[in-house]
């Protein structure tokens, strides 16, 4: 069962069963997604799929939805506006925070779930040393710059190593659940980019990949249909990882 952490009180939380509880901390962003998606779209599907699991029955134990950390290193971005950033050590001091925190009241096991690409690299740098020092089960889940949706290359023509942001997969997702949000005249093939990053880090900005629309990939290939798939998918996913979490025990 998922349940909101901001929903319980105290005494509630005082009486979970320490060994079965898992707090699950989602991350995202608020970042530029091309002239056609929101700026709050990393944090819009990742809201949109922890909804969908709170009504799920095959769950494990106590899972608590804390409350969402909307802001990302979002660096990559800056160049357009709406992007709000937060350096990496402030966002480490954050969930550095939170670990402090459920130290203290020995909640024993955190699930991380992220969907903006940029945090990733961080989380899984800190992970271990979170670990060790806070004496505390960390997990990452990472939906982008992972092997999250690599099943799901069948329902998409772009090659996922170059569907990289605002592109085929994330819009079809963001059709599906917000259609009233997507400016669908700017998803044309004119705005798409074609690109894939290099497989050593350079620094990139996404200013100097597509400074005419920010978009990195093919936008103009998305639908709805698509993206109800691949919410199914994610959702499925994510519930599968969430299983297998609460399967390895304290």
């Amino acid at each position: 069962m998922l349940r909101r952490l901001q929903n319980l009180t105290w005494k509630a939380l005082d009486a979970l069963n320490r060994e079965q509880a898992i707090y699950l901390l989602p991350i995202s962003s608020n970042e530029q997604h091309g002239w056609h998606l929101p700026v709050g779209t990393d944090d819009l599907i990742l809201e949109a799929a922890l909804n969908a699991l709170e009504s799920r029955t095959d769950l494990p134990g106590e899972l608590l939805r804390m409350p969402s950390q909307h802001y990302g290193n979002s660096h990559e971005h800056l160049d357009y506006a709406g992007t709000i950033s937060l350096r990496c050590g402030t966002l480490a001091q954050i969930v550095e925070n939170m670990l402090e925190c459920m130290q203290i009241h020995d909640f024993r096991r955190l699930v991380i779930v992220n969907s903006h690409g940029g945090n990733t690299a961080l989380l899984q740098a800190y992970a271990q040393e979170w670990e060790q020092r806070y004496h505390i089960g960390l997990y990452t889940v990472n939906f982008w710059v992972s092997d999250f949706f690599t099943d799901a290359q069948s329902m998409l023509q772009t090659p996922l190593s170059n569907d990289i942001h605002a592109g085929e997969l994330e819009t079809s997702l963001m059709m599906y659940l917000y259609p009233q949000l997507v400016a669908d005249a700017f998803a044309t093939p004119e705005n798409d980019v074609a690109t894939t990053l290099s497989e050593y880090h350079s620094g990139w900005s996404t200013q100097q990949l597509s400074p005419r629309s920010g978009t990195l990939g093919n936008a103009s290939l998305a639908t709805a249909q698509k993206g109800e798939q691949l919410f199914r998918y994610l959702c499925d996913k994510l519930a599968a990882i969430l299983r297998e979490i609460g399967n390895t025990g304290g």
